[in-house]
């Protein structure tokens, strides 16, 4: 088929497309281009840059931004680390082994995606305060995996399920036990899938604003989803400020998933295809 036919006929989808990006890109266009401006250029012109450009904005943001974004990697990697070891096990073993109520226990799991993850709230707050977690890393960090590791674990087993027997059955024959099949094939295999589960983890861990506002008191040790807020008074706003924040606190995933991209596609094509 010629490009022009091709072009007549895929012009629809890929108008609709246009429109969807158009519409995903622009809040955060806006975003960037209001952190450069004063109070008064933000209610002269909303929608245009305006000059000049103001970029103390960031400097002023930078200093409580800064000690947010540390805050957050401090809960969200041992989150991701505890999340990718106990998804990735849980996987394997659901897709490799067969032992008596295996269907029944992974659908039983499944069944913890469908609860409203508010609902876990107060239940998990009880918890936490029973065991004095409160403003600690671990009352933080447990609960999130908690909740993460149900879908992490569905994902990770739709993927060992797609690597073939073969390799397992031949590694076998050559002598490997079962940790060397995990280390030595399976996990390198699914290198795709693990960038998946991690990225969507982080995204989880660095935008939950909820349980942070619940497990944690003390305001130096707030994550950046809930560091932005503290530019907002309740009398009066710099927006300038405020938008350049939510830019600094929007940078550390860009970044991520600018180098993750192709393997977080790779990992949703070949993870979630059962």
């Amino acid at each position: 088929m010629s490009k022009s036919k091709a072009w007549r006929r895929d012009w629809p989808l890929m108008l609709a497309l246009l429109i969807l990006a158009i519409i995903t890109y622009v809040p955060f266009v806006f975003t960037v281009i209001n952190s450069f401006k004063i109070n008064a250029q933000f209610f002269q012109e909303f929608w245009l840059p305006t000059t000049p450009l103001h970029p103390e904005n960031y400097a002023r943001a930078w200093p409580a931004m800064g000690r947010a974004i540390l805050n957050s990697f401090t809960y969200s990697i041992p989150t991701l680390i505890l999340t990718l070891v106990i998804s990735g096990l849980a996987g394997y073993a659901f897709a490799r082994y067969r032992f008596p109520g295996r269907n029944s226990l992974f659908i039983s799991i499944l069944a913890l995606i469908m609860i409203p993850g508010i609902l876990l709230v107060i239940p998990m707050f009880s918890v936490i305060i029973t065991l004095d977690w409160d403003d600690t890393l671990q009352g933080v960090v447990l609960p999130w995996v908690s909740v993460e590791i149900v879908f992490g674990t569905f994902l990770m087993r739709t993927f060992f399920e797609t690597l073939p027997r073969e390799y397992f059955e031949a590694a076998r024959l050559d002598g490997a036990n079962e940790f060397s099949l995990l280390i030595r094939i399976a996990v390198p295999l699914a290198i795709p899938a693990f960038s998946t589960l991690a990225i969507l983890n982080l995204l989880f861990s660095w935008n939950d604003i909820i349980w942070p506002l619940v497990a944690i008191f003390d305001s130096e040790r707030l994550p950046v989803s809930i560091g932005v807020l503290s530019f907002a008074g309740a009398w009066s706003t710099d927006y300038g400020v405020t938008f350049a924040s939510y830019v600094i606190a929007s940078l550390p995933l860009i970044i991520i998933f600018a180098f993750t991209s192709r393997r977080f596609m790779d990992g949703l094509s070949g993870g979630l295809s059962i």
